[in-house]
């Protein structure tokens, strides 16, 4: 079973995931126009990890299972009307030991430290994000793969897949 992890949520949430944890999750359907937008026809994800799927009411199952295979998945960006969007259907996934890579410092922030004089210390931060440039890769999310999945339906009748 694919699932679909968004990396706002993930940072928001400070998700960690590692490849061979075992996880017990709800889970909701998927968005197949984003994850179509990301991958074209290549990949179909049904379901996705959502912490505020429970807000909305739709369709759900519990699923506990193995993490198998974790892959961020990057995508270069294009301007379009709505802003920077990711290029339909060029989304890579590459493979990843867990989820940190969501909020861990950016490699592109420099933090500086200087001593004012006065006692004080004074922090300067500069900030670029991927955002900001067009040919950059940017992480939308993850893939990760759950085996031995053991999944709960709305009549909680448990089924081994």
């Amino acid at each position: 079973m694919l699932v679909w992890l968004a990396d706002w949520q993930v940072a928001e949430d400070h998700l960690l995931v590692r490849v061979g944890d075992t996880v017990d999750w709800t889970m909701y359907p998927a968005d197949r126009d984003w994850v179509c937008r990301l991958f074209g026809d290549r990949l179909v994800i049904d379901w996705q990890f959502d912490s505020y799927g429970d807000a909305v009411d739709q369709p759900s199952h519990r699923v506990s299972g193995k993490v198998a295979e974790l892959y961020s998945v990057r995508c270069r960006q294009t301007r379009a009307r709505e802003g920077l969007v990711p290029v339909t259907g060029e989304a890579n996934l590459q493979p990843v030991g867990d989820t940190s890579g969501s909020w861990v410092r950016d490699a592109a922030r420099e933090e500086n430290v200087a001593n004012t004089g006065s006692g004080q210390i004074m922090y300067t931060l500069a900030y670029t994000s991927s955002f900001d440039d067009v040919e950059a890769d940017y992480l939308y999310g993850y893939v990760l793969s759950l085996t031995g999945c053991d999944e709960e339906n709305s009549a909680g009748v448990t089924t081994r897949l």
